[in-house]
């Protein structure tokens, strides 16, 4: 769940966030299942930004992802997961096309569309991209 907090300034902070009701039980979780990209060790573990780009993309990625899942999987890569780097749309270009049958083939600019659509990324301007704070669902299957 992705919370957004204002802070007395007008600064607005936004994260991920497991809540349940004051009172309940947790639910227990299972140990020694894997499931989806857990099993990989992604997002549960932490993301290993210093990975090379290629070998980022290849640990965090699945055949079941979108291109917007990939799309800002790179745009994760190349930000190194934080959400107040921006980025190019002519970077995001390049990386995918140096590695377009990993991504899945070209780069098709309505995966931007997708992602933004979907909230995992803002677009403070034209051609420029940046990573919300919920661009981790992109891991939920």
């Amino acid at each position: 769940m992705v919370v957004t907090v204002t802070d007395d300034h007008g600064r607005r902070f936004e994260g991920e966030a497991d809540l349940r009701l004051v009172g309940e039980e947790r639910e227990p979780r299972g140990r020694g299942v894997k499931r989806g990209p857990q099993a990989k060790g992604s997002p549960g573990s932490g993301l290993d930004f210093e990975l090379p780009r290629r070998a980022f993309v290849k640990k965090y990625s699945s055949r079941t992802m979108s291109g917007a899942q990939k799309f800002v999987l790179l745009l994760a890569s190349l930000a190194k997961g934080k959400t107040d780097v921006t980025i190019p749309v002519q970077d995001l270009q390049r990386a995918w096309g140096s590695m377009t049958e990993r991504m899945g083939g070209k780069f098709n600019p309505a995966y931007t569309t997708r992602a933004k659509d979907n909230g995992w990324i803002n677009t403070p301007k034209k051609g420029v991209y940046e990573l919300r704070a919920s661009w981790r669902e992109i891991f939920k299957g």
